[in-house]
């Protein structure tokens, strides 16, 4: 297991699914936990299923003042280390349908509320000389997902925002990396997804299920660690091997 003794790590959307395993890894991993989520029950509620010492703080990505008043409390704190942005929402529905406030909504969460973390937190990691921001992506960035719009959209977005991080911060001792997986079996996706989402999903990939959110959480775990020190502006998919295959021939739906 990756050593992240003496290191402060922040989880957006930590109360739940991803965040929430991301936050259980990375505390096994030795670092100083705060998950972050929109109201303190949430949070309260995610504190009694993580590691004792796990602290918290609410607030919504996409509200700036918040968000910096946030990042403030942690500098004084001794500063962000580690970030894991899982803040996000998605809604289903064709492109030409797209309620026009559902699409701002979720590009003000999933995608400026990601720049907004990624910036405050930049800042800190770059005044320490060291930092891992590690942006929560999804496949959905890479390839065009019927019915996925705004989601799509916002996760091709974190890719290129995490590059650009990479390559203004990579001679300061900061890396920034995304995580793109395929489905992960958490509530919200169980929202979204029926049997026959299920299904197709299983039937294109070669390893045929969801993704754990504990597997999404090891590879962020390894992400923080030194010993990816050399890593830096790569999406990594934890997808079962979903992005190396076309038709699989077999397979039914």
């Amino acid at each position: 297991m990756s050593d992240l003794s003496g290191k402060r790590a922040l989880v957006t959307g930590g109360a739940g699914g991803i965040g929430m395993a991301c936050a259980q890894g990375l505390a096994q991993a030795g670092a100083n936990v705060v998950i972050c989520d929109l109201t303190d029950e949430v949070c309260a509620q995610a504190l009694t299923e993580l590691p004792e010492g796990v602290e918290s703080l609410a607030f919504d990505v996409s509200d700036r003042a918040a968000v910096e008043a946030a990042f403030a409390e942690q500098n004084a704190a001794g500063g962000v280390d580690i970030l894991v942005t899982c803040a996000a929402i998605v809604k289903a529905c064709p492109i030409l349908e797209f309620d026009p406030e559902d699409w701002e909504r979720i590009l003000d969460i999933n995608l400026t509320g990601t720049f907004h973390c990624v910036q405050l937190a930049g800042r800190q990691m770059v005044d320490k000389g060291w930092g891992r921001i590690i942006t929560l992506s999804s496949v959905n960035g890479q390839i065009a997902n019927a019915g996925r719009g705004a989601y799509s959209c916002t996760k091709g977005g974190v890719d290129m925002l995490t590059r650009l991080l990479a390559a203004e911060l990579g001679d300061k001792g900061v890396t920034a990396n995304a995580i793109a997986p395929i489905p992960v079996d958490t509530a919200m996706i169980r929202n979204v997804h029926g049997p026959k989402d299920r299904a197709v999903w299983h039937a294109q990939t070669p390893n045929p299920r969801y993704a754990k959110p504990s597997e999404v959480a090891s590879a962020v775990c390894y992400l923080a660690s030194e010993a990816a020190g050399f890593v830096n502006g790569h999406i990594l998919n934890v997808d079962g091997g979903f992005m190396a295959t076309g038709v699989l021939p077999g397979r039914s739906v």
